[in-house]
């Protein structure tokens, strides 16, 4: 009897202790906008946590893109957002100045983040007035892929396989257009009413070290330098280097297929080119062709959205979780990103992936196109100007005036 009573209350005893462990498990949810190939890293990486940390469970909620950042904003808004999300740095100022997400940098101690860690050039996207308001997870730039064999034919690769670019670029691109079998010389996104060719724009005007295109509520933008980029833009179409009115996945499987020599597009592309049969590629960072290396990118960073109700316990528990991944970098370069902490290029598992060490250093050349809430919105202005620049509607002048116009409007609502 006195056995049978010991196993009961032993029983009891065990199913409390378990009941009390289940019960102090924090559940974080995680709103993100990653679809494809990036999904599925993304998976895994929160799979791998949930697993090593038993005391943590991280909660996916994965939105559409297009409709991602309005139900973040309304949903944190009405009291019904998140424990973490992802932010592109491009939109965090955006974000932070309508309250919407929390300082980080006294949380982040907490859990122990060393913010030094980080690559310095991405982190200043996610400084605001002195304050961390994001954990930078990566930087995605454009980058410029290779097709060796196009590139052999031309005698234009060098003996380390990479490009032999002797004088200008332009001149290189004539060269890969006479002497190689490549319908084109290079390919890179043109459909008119996407953001493909205004990256490319904001590249080359970075590198000529163009203005900000505003400065608080004024328009600062360097409308000679803006010109210029957009005219070298527009021989590379006239000269047939590379294709106009692409769509991204065209533009991809011209590449992929042999059609173009080269291409210029996110290192998000990787993945996708390595699982690409009997495809002898290689990739460096966007050349210099003006002043400088720089070269449009945005970065996937993590922010706490506020809460009204502040949870402590949530609050750690989530920057736990985005100091792992951080920590982990390596696991999500494998769908191509650039880690955010330099500490993840030095790991025996990131150094013996193919291709990242040949375009990592893009990251201390990116120029992040910030403008806080009316950063998309110049995308877009630039973006439908530079569109009727390549169907010779106007002129490169006009096409400054039009989006100079059309940015002094949104400043003025």
């Amino acid at each position: 009897m006195k056995k049978a009573l010991f196993l009961v209350v032993l029983v009891a005893v065990m199913v409390g202790l378990t009941s009390n462990v289940m019960a102090e498990a924090v559940t974080v949810e995680y709103w993100n906008l990653f679809g494809g190939g990036d999904a599925e890293f993304m998976d895994a990486i929160v799979e791998e946590f949930n697993a090593s940390h038993e005391d943590i469970e991280v909660d996916v909620t994965r939105l559409e893109w297009g409709e991602y950042y309005t139900k973040l904003k309304t949903a944190t808004a009405s009291g019904n957002g998140p424990d973490i999300a992802i932010s592109h740095v491009t939109r965090v100022k955006e974000l932070a100045d309508e309250g919407l997400i929390v300082p980080l940098d006294e949380l982040g101690e907490n859990v122990g983040i060393d913010w030094t860690e980080y690559n310095t050039n991405i982190l200043s996207g996610a400084e605001i007035n002195g304050e961390i308001f994001a954990v930078p997870f990566d930087t995605h730039p454009l980058v410029y892929y290779y097709n060796k064999d196009l590139l052999a034919e031309a005698d234009l690769l060098a003996e380390d396989g990479t490009p032999k670019m002797e004088g200008s670029f332009k001149d290189f691109l004539e060269k890969l257009k006479s002497d190689s079998s490549a319908k084109y010389p290079m390919t890179n996104w043109t459909k008119l009413t996407e953001e493909g060719h205004y990256r490319v724009w904001w590249s080359l005007y970075s590198q000529l070290d163009g203005s900000p295109v505003i400065s608080g509520d004024e328009v600062t933008l360097d409308k000679a330098k803006a010109v210029e980029a957009i005219n070298y833009m527009k021989d590379l179409y006239d000269n047939e280097y590379s294709p106009l009115h692409s769509e991204y996945m065209e533009n991809v499987n011209l590449f992929r297929n042999g059609e173009a020599a080269s291409l210029l597009t996110g290192v998000w592309i990787t993945g996708t080119l390595e699982a690409t049969e009997d495809l002898n590629f290689g990739v460096v960072p966007m050349p210099q062709i003006f002043d400088n290396r720089s070269v449009w990118a945005d970065s996937h960073t993590l922010v706490i959205p506020y809460s009204r109700n502040v949870d402590q316990e949530k609050r750690e528990a989530s920057l736990t979780f985005a100091k792992w991944a951080t920590d982990n970098g390596h696991l999500w370069a494998v769908a191509g990103h650039i880690p955010s902490k330099d500490t993840i290029k030095e790991k025996e598992e990131f150094v013996n992936m193919p291709y990242r060490m040949d375009y990592v250093k893009a990251a201390d050349y990116v120029s992040f196109d910030s403008a806080g809430s009316y950063t998309w919105s110049i995308r877009t202005e630039i973006t439908t100007a530079l569109s009727k620049v390549w169907n010779n509607q106007i002129t490169a002048e006009e096409a400054v005036d039009q989006a100079v116009t059309g940015i002094e409007r949104l400043l003025s609502r």
